[in-house]
């Protein structure tokens, strides 16, 4: 029982309505137990009875024992006292005969006065206090009044409440509560419908329906949950794609270096390879090869960490113009090999926050793409500047090569991924410049490409101060 979120909804709706309804009754009883309050509804009913009991003697001239009868009669009917009282205020008449000859008006305190009447009060012999509403008596020819008493109430005005409103305050009560619980229900249903449509997506992906997507409707806390989980779906569908790339492509540039170690030393177990240059040639790709596994292995397992979060860089001021002059002095036998110039360029003493050795990682792999894709007769340009009013430095690598298509420049930093596809891919798995965006990311910095082809490609690493 109230174990899915629409009943508890629904259930903590029909109390909050409940315990509403119970204050609003506690508050009216409590107002109606006011001596103030039950004074005016006692002055309301005395005054309603004197009202009619006027108008249905006006015009009727009857005797003293006719009067005395109709006055017994309304007592009777009505439970108030009537007195017809003379001009002096006496009492000529009392409904209960104990008060004929008593002059009320003597100790009467008025409240205010009625339009051709009096309103007010007055204590009898007994001590008790008495309330009454005195008007003129129509058929008299002298100033005779007409005094409609009761004694001052205890509960009058609840009685009063309990005839006239309780009720219509009960019908009144039970459509509120209708009402409100047919509300609740249609308010419960439009918080728990978006959660159950987000629950039937979350066991969609869980039964392997990875394209699934929650609908954005409800509030806006559901509809924030749903963005929220189709994010989570759109990254577990990358996440999972990326798994499958990942194997697909390691599997694929692991199978080319395997493939040729296994038909070199097959060569050189069956004799074929049997000159000593052949032997010699097959020694050399074997080793090569591995070489080239070895490579790849190590750089799976930097991006593994990477993944991890276990690469920790030092966070320490490096000065850039030796870090970069390290760099090029370290492929200038490359450069000069390929027949391509390398120039540095940018000003002194221009400093970063961060780890000298993953940043000179970072330049040397991008200097040493820029020379794979140079022809011979062109020029690597590294180049460095301030940037962002002092709170950067931004360093350039620009090559004159064959520059990269659009359709591939925004996926060059994906692991694996490699623009020419058809070309042998003797240099590397793809991996170098998915490294070098994770090493500029660590140091909280960017890494962006731009590319014209026929011209040359440029990348531009932006790296803070501080």
């Amino acid at each position: 029982m109230f174990r899915s979120l629409n009943s508890r909804l629904l259930f903590s709706y029909i109390v909050v309505i409940l315990i509403c309804l119970l204050v609003a009754a506690l508050a009216l009883l409590v107002a109606l137990r006011i001596r103030q309050v039950q004074q005016r509804f006692v002055f309301q009913r005395l005054g309603d009875v004197a009202r009619v009991t006027v108008v249905v003697g006006r015009g009727r001239d009857v005797g003293p024992e006719r009067m005395a009868y109709l006055l017994r009669r309304v007592d009777q009917d009505r439970n108030v006292r009537i007195l017809l009282l003379d001009s002096q205020g006496s009492v000529v008449l009392d409904s209960r005969d104990e008060w004929e000859g008593q002059n009320l008006l003597a100790r009467a305190r008025l409240n205010r006065r009625l339009e051709g009447g009096l309103q007010g009060n007055f204590t009898d012999t007994e001590g008790r206090t008495w309330l009454f509403v005195a008007l003129p008596w129509p058929t008299s020819s002298s100033s005779e009044m007409l005094a409609f008493t009761t004694l001052e109430p205890r509960g009058a005005a609840l009685a009063w409440a309990r005839e006239h409103m309780l009720a219509p305050l009960l019908w009144a009560g039970l459509a509120a509560l209708v009402l409100s619980v047919l509300l609740a229900l249609l308010i419960s249903r439009s918080v728990a419908a978006p959660l159950r449509r987000v629950a039937g997506a979350a066991e969609g992906i869980a039964r392997g329906e990875t394209g699934t997507r929650a609908p954005v409707s409800g509030p806006t806390e559901v509809q924030a949950l749903a963005r929220s989980f189709n994010t989570m779906a759109d990254r577990v569908e990358a996440t999972q794609q990326s798994q499958r790339d990942f194997v697909a492509n390691v599997s694929h540039e692991l199978k080319t270096p395997l493939t040729s170690i296994q038909g070199f030393s097959q060569a050189l177990l069956d004799g074929t390879a049997s000159t000593s240059e052949a032997t010699a040639r097959a020694a050399r790709v074997i080793h090569e090869e591995a070489e080239r596994m070895r490579c790849m292995v190590d750089e799976l397992l930097v991006l593994a960490r990477f993944d991890a979060g276990q690469v920790v860089m030092a966070r320490d001021p490096v000065e850039l113009g030796p870090l970069l002059r390290g760099c090029i002095e370290k492929l200038a036998p490359q450069a000069q090999a390929a027949g391509v110039a390398l120039k540095l360029d940018g000003p002194e003493h221009l400093f970063v926050t961060g780890d000298a050795d993953r940043l000179a990682q970072v330049f040397t792999n991008l200097l040493d793409n820029a020379l794979v894709h140079t022809p011979a007769g062109g020029k690597v340009t590294l180049a460095s500047r301030p940037a962002g009013d002092g709170r950067a430095v931004e360093v350039t690598v620009t090559d004159a090569g064959e520059g990269i298509p659009a359709g591939s420049l925004s996926r060059i930093f994906e692991r694996f991924y490699q623009v020419a596809k058809s070309r042998q891919r003797s240099r590397g798995a793809g991996l170098g410049l998915a490294i070098t965006k994770e090493i500029v990311e660590a140091h909280g910095g960017t890494i962006t490409a731009e590319s014209v082809m026929g011209l040359g490609t440029r990348f531009t690493v932006c790296l803070p101060t501080r």
